[in-house]
């Protein structure tokens, strides 16, 4: 099944307002520590370079919950917004909820899209949004644009599907002939 075409509007509720929305929704991915980004310029290091840096860590989620996750893969984040990435950012629903993990937040619930808002339908046609079929924000890191966890799609050429729940760095970087870390 094909992504929904572009424009495809979406009719919501606010569940605090009762406030209805139409608008356009895509999926944004960030790789787990992709903000390893914030700390540099596109102009100061290339794409290939943050993926290097970053990669050496690939084995954290791993080592932090061997029961979760496999050597070298790491989770994706995803969240549901506009194609502008402005007025709408909440965690995309049924993706792997990192927070129940962590000891430190086991008594916070997990919030997504549909705490906040009403399960989208489709204008016009009142189908409800096979999230699935949402598009998927392409993620870049090059002389236009220096996006937060843009570097792996720009170095390896490489996207995840839809709510696709990890990555596996070693499989990517030699499926794209990148650096591949020693996981021990």
């Amino acid at each position: 099944m094909q992504p929904y075409s572009p424009g495809t509007r979406w009719t919501f509720q606010s569940r605090s307002s009762n406030f209805t929305q139409t608008e356009e929704l895509v999926l944004l991915w960030i790789p787990a520590n992709g903000q390893i980004t914030d700390n540099y310029t596109r102009d100061e290091i290339a794409a290939q370079e943050l993926w290097q840096l970053w990669a050496k860590d690939a084995n954290t989620y791993h080592e932090r919950y061997p029961d979760h996750f496999r050597a070298g893969e790491i989770p994706i984040i995803w969240s549901v917004t506009k194609p502008s990435l402005d007025g709408i950012f909440e965690l995309a629903p049924h993706t792997l909820a990192l927070r129940s993990l962590m000891p430190e937040f086991a008594g916070d619930p997990h919030e997504d899209f549909l705490s906040f808002y009403t399960h989208p339908v489709q204008d016009g046609t009142g189908e409800p949004v096979n999230w699935l079929r949402l598009p998927v924000v392409d993620r870049s890191w090059n002389a236009k644009a220096s996006q937060k966890g843009g570097f792996v799609q720009e170095a390896s050429g490489w996207k995840p599907s839809a709510l696709q729940p990890t990555m596996n760095v070693v499989e990517i970087a030699r499926a794209a002939g990148l650096w591949v870390p020693d996981l021990g």
